[in-house]
């Protein structure tokens, strides 16, 4: 099944407000961090930022939202017609991808340092201690990736406007 502009426009929206999102609450749970000297242990913004496997990370959290703000534009130039805006969305996708892969070999080196090495500082860690956002949403722009890749192809669009003229 072949995605139109519309579902592709769809997507990167959703997308991009969930990267905008969670980019939010990562840069306000880390400024708060910071500001008052302690870990959040209770409240609202716990709750939110344990059951999403968000961390307190201020720097991440820009990088969230400006792929997030990359994702939106792309959506917001494809609602004008603007055709040029699925390249946007294409380079969100590929940083989405780039994110991702860089926190899971974080998460590939801390699994062979607690279970290979068996270091002390990794007593009682799991995986599932490195989830982050960029990790679980970067597989949804690596499904987006998959249904979209021969789109990526120039000589497959080549002998799409070939065929079509």
């Amino acid at each position: 099944m072949k995605m139109t502009a519309q579902n592709k426009m769809f997507l990167a929206f959703l997308l991009g407000c969930a990267y905008v999102i969670a980019g939010a609450i990562q840069s306000s749970t880390g400024i708060i961090r910071v500001l008052s000297g302690k870990p959040i242990t209770s409240g609202l913004p716990f709750v939110v930022t344990e059951a999403l496997h968000i961390p307190h990370d201020i720097l991440s959290g820009l990088i969230l939202i400006l792929l997030g703000t990359v994702f939106i534009y792309g959506s917001m130039e494809l609602r004008a017609g603007i055709e040029e805006g699925i390249a946007y969305v294409y380079v969100g996708i590929l940083l989405a991808l780039i994110f991702a892969g860089i926190y899971v070999l974080v998460t590939t080196g801390n699994i062979l340092e607690a279970y290979l090495l068996k270091n002390e500082d990794f007593i009682g860690w799991t995986p599932i201690d490195d989830l982050r956002p960029e990790i679980y949403l970067g597989l949804l722009s690596l499904f987006a990736y998959v249904k979209w890749k021969k789109q990526f192809d120039i000589k497959d669009e080549e002998n799409r406007r070939l065929q079509s003229q």
